[in-house]
C-alpha cells in the first residue's frame, strides 16, 4: 500500500514539475491553451509549485517520465553552467545594457559584452543605435552576430517594438499599427499577425527579445501612454495583447508584458518623475492587475517588466520595481508568476532622483527582479556590479539569491534555443 501511494505521489509530483517548467519557460503554450499550475524554480534548484489562476487544466501531451527526463536534463545543464560561473559572470547575467551611438567597439558595448559578461543588450533608436551607417538590416544584424560571438553566454538582444509611436522598426519597415489601432480593429487575428511579422523582422536583425506588449489598461484621458494601450477594459487588453504576444513567442521571439503593475491611470510622465496610482487593492485587482492574472496562466509570457510607479495600496514607500511587496508579494506570490522579471530603465527620473543606479539595482534584486535594465557604459556596469557585491558582503543579498535569478535567465535562454 505504501509503495502504491509513493508511486502515485511521485507521478503527481513529476507532472507538477513539468507544468512548472512549461510556464517558467514561456512560449510552451499556444493561443487558447492555459495551465492551472504556476511555476517556481527557487534557489538551490529546488522546484516548488504555486496554484495558478486559470480554472482550466490542460494535461500535457508528454508523459510524466518524459517530462521528468527533460526537466532533469535542462536543470542539470543549468546547474553545470552555474557551477562554472564566477560571481562576476553571474552578476553580469543580471544586466541588460544599452549603448550610445552606433559604434560597437567605440561605444563600449563590446567591452560590456566580452569583458563584463552582461546578459544582454538593448537597441534604442533614441540612443542613435540605428544611425547611418547602421541603418540597414544587414549592418544591425552584423552587430548582433558579432556580439553573440564575443559573449561567453548567449545574449538576450532586445528592443521595445510595439508599433505606432514606439516603432523601432520604422527605419527598416515604415509605419506599423499601434496597440490602440489593433484593439480598435475588432480583429484579434490582426494583432496576432502583427506580432508574427514583428518577430520575423526582429530575428532578421538578430533581436531575440521584444519588450512588448503593453498590457496597461487605458482608464484616464488624456492617456500618458497615448496610443500604446490596446483598450480601456482588461478583457480587451487580454485579447489583443495576448494575440500579439503569441505572434511573437510562437515565432521564437521572447515577449514581455509591461508595465507592471500598470500605468494606465497615471497622469504624469514616468520619465520625468514618479507617478502615483492611488487605487484600492480591489480596484487594482479588477483593472490594472487583471491582464497579468489572466495572461500569466493563459499566454505564458517569457518576461514581465516592472516599472517605477508608486501604488500605495501595494507599497506606500517604494516604486513597484524596487518593492518586495510588489514583485515577490503580488507578482510572484499572488499572481503566480515565477519567470524572468526585468526592471524598466533605472535611469528614469522617478528612480534616479532618489537612488544611484547601483543602489536601485540592489533594491530591484532584493525585491525579486531578475534583470536590471539601464547601464549604458562599462563604467556604469562596473558600478552596478560593485554595488551588488557590496550588498552580498553586507548580507543584504546572498549568492543563492543571485543564483535564483541567473537560473531563471539561463532557463529562458535555453528554452528559446539561445543556450545549448
Amino acid at each position: 500500500m505504501k509503495s502504491s501511494v509513493f508511486l502515485y505521489m511521485r507521478v503527481r509530483y513529476i507532472f507538477f514539475l513539468f507544468c512548472s517548467l512549461l510556464v517558467l519557460l514561456s512560449g510552451c503554450t499556444r493561443p487558447g491553451t492555459s495551465l492551472a499550475v504556476g511555476s517556481m524554480v527557487t534557489s538551490g534548484l529546488s522546484p516548488t509549485v504555486t496554484v495558478g489562476v486559470s480554472p482550466t487544466t490542460v494535461v500535457p501531451t508528454a508523459t510524466p517520465s518524459a517530462a521528468d527526463e527533460k526537466l532533469q536534463q535542462q536543470l542539470a545543464r543549468v546547474q553545470q553552467i552555474l557551477q562554472g560561473m564566477s560571481l562576476d559572470q553571474k552578476l553580469g547575467q543580471l544586466l541588460m545594457v544599452e549603448y550610445l551611438g552606433n559604434s560597437y567597439q567605440g561605444s563600449g558595448l563590446q567591452e560590456m559584452v566580452a569583458q563584463q559578461d552582461v546578459g544582454g543588450f538593448m537597441y534604442q533608436e533614441s540612443n542613435h543605435n540605428f544611425a547611418a551607417p547602421d541603418n540597414s538590416v544587414d549592418t544591425v544584424a552584423a552587430v548582433s552576430q558579432q556580439a553573440m560571438q564575443d559573449a561567453h553566454t548567449p545574449l538576450l538582444i532586445a528592443t521595445d517594438q510595439e508599433g505606432g509611436l514606439v516603432n523601432r522598426l520604422y527605419i527598416f519597415h515604415g509605419y506599423l499599427p499601434s496597440a490602440a489601432e489593433m484593439g480598435a480593429s475588432g480583429n484579434a487575428q490582426m494583432a496576432q499577425q502583427q506580432g508574427s511579422q514583428a518577430a520575423k523582422w526582429l530575428l532578421q536583425l538578430g533581436i531575440n527579445t521584444d519588450l512588448a506588449p503593453v498590457v496597461d489598461v487605458h482608464t484616464v484621458d488624456p492617456p500618458i501612454l497615448a496610443s500604446r494601450m490596446f483598450g480601456s477594459d482588461p478583457q480587451s487588453v487580454v485579447t489583443y495583447a495576448g494575440a500579439f504576444l503569441n505572434g511573437l513567442q510562437t515565432n521564437d521571439v521572447i515577449g514581455c508584458l509591461k508595465h507592471f503593475p500598470g500605468l494606465g491611470a497615471v497622469t504624469s510622465d514616468p520619465h520625468a518623475g514618479l507617478p502615483i496610482v492611488d487605487r484600492s487593492m480591489a480596484q487594482l485587482a479588477q483593472i490594472d492587475l487583471a491582464p497579468y492574472q489572466t495572461m500569466i496562466a493563459k499566454d505564458a509570457p517569457g518576461m514581465i517588466m516592472a516599472t517605477d510607479v508608486l501604488m500605495p495600496a501595494i507599497d506606500s514607500t517604494l516604486p513597484a520595481e524596487l518593492s518586495p511587496k510588489a514583485i515577490d508579494g503580488v507578482l510572484r506570490g499572488q499572481l503566480g508568476y515565477h519567470g524572468v522579471v526585468i526592471t524598466d530603465g533605472l535611469y528614469m527620473a522617478g528612480i534616479s532622483d532618489r537612488w544611484t543606479l547601483g543602489q536601485a539595482a540592489v533594491l530591484s534584486i532584493m525585491a525579486g527582479d531578475d534583470i536590471v535594465e539601464g547601464p549604458y557604459t562599462p563604467a556604469l556596469v562596473a558600478s552596478v556590479v560593485e554595488a551588488l557585491k557590496q550588498a552580498i558582503q553586507q548580507g543584504e543579498l546572498s549568492e543563492a539569491r543571485i543564483d535564483q535569478s541567473v537560473q531563471r535567465i539561463l532557463l529562458l535562454k535555453m528554452h528559446y534555443g539561445l543556450l545549448k
